[in-house]
């Protein structure tokens, strides 16, 4: 099959799926409607970059992804692809969907749908359009897929579900760790790790609230708040102003080859984020045998059970959080053993990648096998 992926960034997920499409064999084109942070060495071996006379920001909406309608519509003449994969629903799988190609496999973000597929009447057209169109979609998790649900009237049958998940061994309690020593931690510390952006979506101001209130609590808790972003300012800030500085151990973006001996430094996993699909942050802390005190939110209670394997917390509440993350740092040590086995036997049953990936692929094979009746 010759496949067009069209998507709007140059991330670790989408160097991810187009590795493990090139590695099936078929051809594989990659089209990047932002064209933002490309380099030639990003991309996966036996994918071929798909050059753009325009572009389109970011941070655009669908209206102005409509814009870039035309010259799609050129691309796809120019190629002649068997399918066509798009995604996030509102952008690329917007302008797909007008560009009435078949057949086409509408991938979601997540967030696309569980936060943004109704903000307002143009995005909610465009994921009306996008659901409407697609001959198949891809989701993450049972959240995601229950909203696309709502909107379109998709067969079971052309539906593919599994999370963006990680590869089997790539994150484990084993192996080299970032030095707890050198972190300044006492035999006594227990640490928590934020591994997601600093965004808006991700609530790291409310991180930091419910973190500063547990640690007037309890001394001993230190955070290892990696990443960065566009709140980077205030968050230095709220660490300044509260003398975190100690406590809050922030080293910035740090490399994903180096992330796992940073996951295994820790003791438990914390995620704020307000709305999301299945959080491949969690998944990595919880392959690495981590409990998680994270969001109260559909998509985490598809993996975290309270008491069992981790803590909820009501997004937008500090003090939940802070509560939760007490619980955590004073559960019996037996017990976090038992739920360190528990969570790395979730994931290994769950979230394999390389497990997961083919029943993409066969629903691939499905909707190209069945245009090419319908065209016979």
């Amino acid at each position: 099959m010759r496949i067009l992926y069209f998507s709007d960034n140059c991330s670790d997920h989408n160097r991810r799926f187009l590795e493990n499409l090139a590695r099936s064999g078929h051809d594989v084109y990659f089209l990047d409607a932002t064209q933002e942070g490309f380099a030639e060495n990003w991309l996966p071996r036996g994918v071929q970059r798909v050059p753009l006379k325009q572009s389109v920001r970011p941070d655009a909406g669908p209206s102005q992804f409509a814009s870039f309608l035309y010259e799609f519509q050129s691309l796809l003449k120019d190629l002649r692809p068997d399918l066509v994969h798009a995604g996030p629903v509102q952008t690329c799988g917007y302008v797909a969907a007008l560009s009435g190609f078949r057949p086409l496999v509408v991938m979601s973000w997540g967030s696309d749908m569980v936060a943004h597929a109704d903000r307002n009447a143009e995005w909610r057209r465009a994921t009306e359009v996008t659901l409407g169109a697609a001959d198949g979609f891809f989701c993450d998790c049972a959240t995601v897929r229950e909203s696309a649900q709502r909107y379109a009237a998709i067969p079971k049958s052309r539906i593919v579900q599994f999370p963006w998940g990680i590869k089997r061994g790539s994150f484990s309690p084993q192996g080299p760790a970032e030095s707890r020593e050198r972190l300044g931690f006492n035999p006594g510390t227990f640490a928590l790790i934020s591994t997601r952006s600093w965004e808006p979506l991700y609530d790291i101001d409310l991180l930091l609230q419910a973190f500063d209130q547990a640690y007037k609590q309890n001394n001993r808790l230190r955070l290892l708040l990696l990443g960065s972003g566009s709140a980077a300012g205030r968050i230095r800030r709220f660490i300044a102003a509260h003398e975190l500085n100690q406590a809050v151990i922030a080293p910035g973006v740090i490399p994903s080859t180096e992330t796992p001996q940073w996951f295994r430094a820790a003791n438990a996993y914390v995620g704020c984020a307000r709305s999301d699909g299945t959080s491949i942050s969690l998944l990595e802390a919880m392959a690495t045998g981590l409990p998680a005190v994270v969001t109260d939110i559909a998509s985490n209670r598809e993996w975290i059970t309270e008491d069992e394997n981790g803590w909820l917390a009501s997004a937008g509440c500090s003090e939940e959080f802070a509560a939760k993350i007490l619980r955590a740092a004073s559960w019996p040590p037996k017990e976090l053993e038992a739920i360190s086995e528990r969570n790395q036997r979730i994931v290994a049953e769950r979230a394999d990648w390389d497990k997961n990936f083919p029943s993409l692929l066969r629903l691939y094979e499905c909707l190209v096998s069945s245009a090419m009746v319908m065209k016979a």
